[in-house]
């Protein structure tokens, strides 16, 4: 059913329409169905036969569906309301403003403010459940690959000296919390924007960075006990961090999705074990299979951000540079002061390269959790954005152009040593 809401317009008698003032209000609607309000206007005195009033919009997807396109038209002798009709193609949050046009051709608006506030939402705002499913299989496969790999005694080496762990943990909880505050503070505008990059920096874990430690040639036991250990913390710390800095953002409890955790845990470690299992019973099978692991890692890490973009096509249309700096800025601080404190503790090249990523490439799944659960749409979807940003800028397309420049310079690396070496054999 079409939405619809009346606003008001009070024209006092001897400025006609010009002096009027619309109530302020609210105005939601469904991304491609038709939605409309009421313009009333009232104690006007009338010089002409007719008051023509115009409106226009800041989402430029919003679209009129009448005759009259942009224009409401009042006459003496007719009704004091009209109805407006309009439909827009793009969730968001937009503002209506209504003018007349004075015998000079300018635009005359009533309000120096816009009189109403336009929120396009959703149609659904669930995610195409097959898509969820296709996912879900296949990170658990990849997953099940990477347990292949896992050595249980370097491991448990980790664990007894969690040096590279303990590093992960500083960058992780102390260092990205604080970094996405303030970058949320420095660059983006609304609160519930500033929201979504502060869970964002709050929600370490995910399997993406162990794919990308994987493809990296990495220290991948370093990066899958990081990753168990930074979920497991989240529990504690990530509510610590939402609590303190996000409710006085948006002025309530911000609900942690605990159980959401606790499934992300379970669906990381399981296939691993299930990996690990597999190689120690048929070890000559496991090798086999993973010759096959990195081909499949980057399957999947190319579906991940391309199912992303076919869920979230509103980023395209409203992302600004504040969301894409904001973003950018918070991954390239966690890769560098993740490999910088590597560096620093004297940890091996692998090593470094495992926490730079750990720290850098958050769990974004928790932060879209939290949004919704503390957002209706299109707010949620806005506090997406930077999150996005940070996916597109930091972990996603970046580094797939970072990981063509690793393989050409790894290529040009091979090629000098064999010749340096064919020349000291000559020799």
């Amino acid at each position: 059913q079409p939405w619809n809401k009346e606003v008001t317009m009070r024209g006092l008698p001897q400025f006609l329409v010009l002096a009027a003032c619309f109530i302020l209000s609210s105005q939601k609607g469904v991304v491609d169905i038709p939605f409309n309000f009421t313009v009333l206007i009232e104690n006007v005195t009338w010089r002409k036969k007719q008051i023509e009033v115009f409106w226009e919009s800041t989402g430029a997807y919003v679209v009129p569906r009448d005759e009259l396109g942009q224009k409401v038209v009042f006459t003496q002798t007719g009704p004091a309301n009209q109805t407006v009709e309009l439909e827009s193609s793009l969730i968001g949050i937009f503002s209506l403003r209504f003018y007349t046009i004075d015998s000079s051709g300018r635009n005359i608006f009533i309000n120096e403010v816009p009189e109403v506030e336009l929120i396009v939402r959703r149609e659904s705002a669930q995610h195409n459940k097959m898509f969820t499913l296709i996912i879900i299989v296949l990170l658990g496969i990849a997953l099940l690959f990477m347990g292949m790999e896992l050595d249980i005694l370097v491991v448990m080496a980790t664990m007894k000296k969690p040096i590279g762990p303990a590093i992960g943990m500083v960058c992780q909880f102390i260092l990205m919390p604080t970094f996405s505050y303030f970058l949320g503070w420095a660059f983006l505008q609304t609160n519930f924007e500033r929201l979504g990059l502060l869970i964002l920096g709050c929600s370490p874990g995910g399997a993406n960075s162990n794919f990308w430690t994987a493809m990296f040639y990495g220290d991948i036991n370093l990066s899958c006990t990081m990753t168990f250990l930074s979920t497991v913390c989240s529990f504690g710390f990530t509510s610590l961090w939402v609590y303190f800095l996000g409710t006085p953002l948006v002025g309530k409890t911000i609900p942690i999705p605990y159980p959401q955790i606790a499934l992300s845990l379970a669906s990381f470690t399981i296939p691993l074990l299930l990996g690990v299992a597999i190689k120690y019973k048929w070890p000559k099978k496991a090798e086999y299979l993973k010759k096959i692991s990195r081909p499949f890692f980057f399957i999947v890490l190319i579906i991940l951000p391309t199912v992303a973009c076919s869920t979230n096509s509103h980023f395209f249309y409203l992302c600004t540079w504040r969301h894409i700096v904001s973003g950018a800025c918070l991954g390239f601080l966690g890769y560098i002061f993740g490999a910088g404190l590597a560096a620093l503790f004297r940890q091996g090249k692998p090593q470094i390269i495992a926490i730079a990523l750990e720290t850098a490439i958050q769990n974004g799944g928790i932060a879209f959790i939290v949004l919704n659960m503390t957002f209706s749409s299109p707010y949620s979807d806005m506090g997406v954005l930077p999150i996005l940003s940070f996916f597109f800028c930091s972990t996603g397309p970046f580094m797939f152009v970072i990981y063509a420049v690793y393989l050409v310079f790894t290529k040009i690396q091979g090629t000098v040593q064999h010749k340096r070496e064919e020349l000291e054999t000559n020799n």
